[in-house]
């Protein structure tokens, strides 16, 4: 080494400076590989696993997608509602629109449950939070089209939106009211819908 040039040294001492950052790298990914490798074992073992409590955004949405799919909705809203902070505008809207679906399928499951116990439902608060996810996905990333599909969804088949736009006349050749039979019957309406 004492033969060298002061610019051979510092090529070499740079060259050693990256094989150490290689390897301290090589070691990060390593160790998150085998975090990632055993929960997805134990998701595969158990069925379900609790994720390790993270204030990372895109752990609190992978928990609550692994929720969500447990069919434990209340817990995936408050795992979504945590990854909504992301820095990430990508992020925060699938956080929004997965919010809302997850409302959306809490507000079906009462509204169901309801019916069958006592009658018709003509209101239900997780349609309305529903409602205001999409809507603040769509804010974020307009082009987010699932989101758009759902809204219109919830617009048009929330119970207390179905009776809105029945047509209230009568046949004029029968003299008999109209049948309120389904989608046929809806009056159109150019504010909502895809473009």
């Amino acid at each position: 080494m004492a033969g060298l040039s002061p610019r051979a040294r510092w090529i070499e001492a740079g060259a050693w400076v990256l094989l150490a950052a290689a390897a301290a790298a090589s070691v990060a990914f390593a160790a998150r590989w085998w975090r990632v490798e055993t929960i997805d074992r134990a998701i595969e073992a158990n069925g379900a696993v609790a994720l390790p409590a993270s204030t990372d955004a895109r752990v609190r949405y992978a928990a609550g997608w692994q929720a969500e799919h447990a069919l434990r909705h209340a817990d995936a809203v408050v795992a979504y509602t945590d990854a909504q902070s992301a820095a990430d505008a990508a992020l925060a809207a699938r956080a929004w629109f997965a919010l809302g679906n997850a409302y959306f399928k809490i507000g079906i499951a009462e509204s169901r449950e309801y019916e069958a116990k006592i009658g018709p439902l003509f209101g239900n608060a997780q349609f309305d939070l529903a409602r205001d996810a999409y809507r603040s996905a769509l804010r974020i990333e307009p082009s987010l089209a699932g989101a758009r599909y759902n809204l219109e969804l919830l617009e048009r088949l929330a119970p207390g939106r179905r009776l809105q736009g029945w047509r209230r006349n009568t046949d004029p050749i029968m003299m008999v009211p109209d049948r309120h039979n389904g989608w046929t019957s809806m009056q159109d309406d150019n504010k909502r819908g895809l473009p």
